[in-house]
């Protein structure tokens, strides 16, 4: 396989990919019951068959990640990249010996299982959109959590312009997608998961209209994905 343009790690090398989908699929399988967490999907009739797309979700946890990915049609799966931060996994020196073998440990994992592509979200928010637009070019899919971090407090935080951006130079849609439950089932700062319900509701792909900037069709995008939230969520 030609090297990447991106120079994200995406897709990870073949033997990479089968031991961490096959650690994956056993997680998935048996995760579940132990833990105690029920996963709903809702959504909507796939209408747009063999067409690239960029899903933009809410951001609550480390497993809205695995959740939304593993709940996509398998069709999808192999062809989508999902965003997250490499400054989040990067091993720091500061690091015992052991953390750091676990976080490399960590990283290969999402990226075999996931096509997790880090970008370095230090340096702001359009400084890795280059590569970004390459893997789009290359033929991805992109899961992209707008908010750039998991909120701690349930409410929204800010949108970023980067999924709209990308959308509106290609001409993808975006899906806009609602993951409930993971602020109680795994929310930031808590190891292990408690028992819950996960609901995850896809909502109509939407389109960049002629005119509109990247900053309105964000704000299309953020409400899109909060009229999804469950009656009992919203404000």
């Amino acid at each position: 396989m030609a090297k990447s343009k991106s120079n994200l790690g995406v897709p990870a090398n073949w033997p990479t990919r089968i031991i961490a989908r096959f650690v994956l699929s056993i997680a998935w399988v048996f995760g579940q019951p132990i833990c105690g967490v029920r996963i709903v999907l809702e959504r909507k009739p796939d209408t747009l068959k063999g067409c690239r797309r960029i899903y933009a979700a809410n951001h609550h946890s480390l497993f809205d990640t695995p959740i939304i990915f593993k709940t996509l049609p398998k069709r999808l799966q192999a062809s989508t990249g999902t965003v997250g931060g490499l400054d989040f996994f990067r091993p720091r020196p500061s690091h015992s010996r052991f953390e750091r073998f676990w976080r490399r440990l960590v990283i290969l994992f999402i990226r075999g299982s996931l096509n997790v592509a880090l970008i370095d979200r230090v340096r702001g928010e359009y400084s890795e959109l280059d590569r970004l637009h390459a893997l789009i070019e290359e033929g991805w899919s992109l899961l992209i959590f707008p908010e750039a971090t998991r909120s701690r407090t349930g409410e929204r935080s800010r949108f970023r312009l980067g999924a709209a951006e990308l959308a509106r130079c290609h001409g993808l849609p975006v899906v806009p997608v609602n993951i409930d439950g993971t602020q109680r089932v795994l929310p930031a700062g808590v190891s292990w998961p408690r028992r819950g319900t996960v609901n995850i509701r896809h909502g109509e792909p939407l389109f960049a209209e002629d005119g509109e900037s990247s900053s309105e069709f964000t704000k299309r995008i953020e409400d899109a994905i909060a009229a999804l939230r469950p009656e009992s969520e919203r404000s």
